[in-house]
């Protein structure tokens, strides 16, 4: 796919999902369009049994790239809902510093992660959403008068959780590398991954999936 990423036809429908997706309302941060494309090359391939190259050339028609784009739209207007309809949670003073040294984590395993598979684009999305998390908690620590709880909501936990979420499972699943002392196997919950798991229980737990590591308590 490399090879393909760098050709003129891969840019120009590169461009063209971007500008389809703008028009849905969906910004894609850099490197998540290539992503996208590449993906749905690497699949048409898959399902007819041709090369990569002749995927791209002769079936990613223009038809495709408007319902992709309308796919996205569709997730991402879901996604603004499930957002809006998210409950706060409440958090004291000292367990929003627990919050954002757990985000300060994530932000420096995804500058760990540029370098590995699968390659910037995640790394990226981790930390886009990251950065936007630590932005929201600190707005509503500035808004907090002293000695009162902060309040978070909105897409400031939904990043919070995802991020979290999202670091725990690439660590567990081998595609992230962990720096913790604790011993370190596929699937299986070491130190960091169950502090990071008592950390998102403090913005209401794992939101999908029955995978969720056991909690530190701390």
């Amino acid at each position: 796919m490399a090879n393909i990423r760098n050709t003129k036809r891969f840019r120009e429908l590169a461009a063209e999902l971007r500008d389809q997706c703008a028009l849905h309302g969906v910004t894609l941060v850099a490197g998540e369009t290539e992503e996208l494309l590449a993906a749905k090359i690497e699949d048409i391939a898959g399902q007819l049994g041709v090369t990569e190259r002749t995927a791209m050339e002769r079936y990613l028609s223009e038809e495709v790239l408007h319902a992709i784009a309308r796919a996205i739209g569709t997730a991402a207007a879901t996604y603004d809902e499930a957002v809006a309809t998210t409950e706060p949670v409440t958090l004291s003073i000292a367990d929003a510093g627990r919050v954002i040294a757990a985000l300060g984590m994530t932000m420096k395993l995804t500058t760990d992660a540029l370098a590995q598979p699968p390659g910037p684009a995640e790394a990226l999305g981790v930390a886009t959403d990251t950065a936007d998390a630590v932005v929201g908690i600190g707005v509503a620590l500035r808004n907090t008068g002293p000695g009162t709880a902060v309040q978070i909501g909105g897409p400031t936990l939904v990043y919070a959780r995802k991020v979290l979420q999202r670091t725990i499972e690439l660590i567990r699943n081998g595609t992230w590398t962990c720096p913790c002392r604790s011993r370190h196997a596929v699937n299986e919950a070491c130190g960091l991954q169950r502090n990071l798991a008592s950390d998102l229980n403090l913005l209401g737990g794992w939101t999908t999936g029955p995978q969720e590591p056991p909690a530190e308590h701390r």
